[in-house]
């Protein structure tokens, strides 16, 4: 079987700013547009949340991260999320 990847963006995004919880959905990428940090953050693909990842990391505008994230709250900042299927 021969798969081509998805482009980024493909399935749309979503802006998100301090205190709007996500989920319902998978991110494959966060963009940082605005200094961030994390509330809350889950990434199924490295089975890592909230408990291991450092909360009080500041990620600076511009920074993409990149993941299967099914949930996540902004303490501070704004990004865009990238949906990684139809929603």
């Amino acid at each position: 079987m021969n798969t081509v990847p998805t482009a980024l963006g493909e399935h749309g995004s979503t802006w998100v700013s301090i205190g709007t919880a996500m989920s319902g959905t998978i991110w494959c990428a966060i963009t940082v547009v605005a200094n961030a940090v994390f509330a809350t953050i889950n990434d199924a693909s490295q089975n890592w949340s909230t408990t291991n990842f450092r909360l009080s990391t500041a990620f600076a505008a511009g920074v993409t991260i990149y993941g299967s994230f099914t949930d996540f709250t902004l303490t501070s900042g704004a990004v865009i999320a990238y949906r990684a299927g139809a929603s």
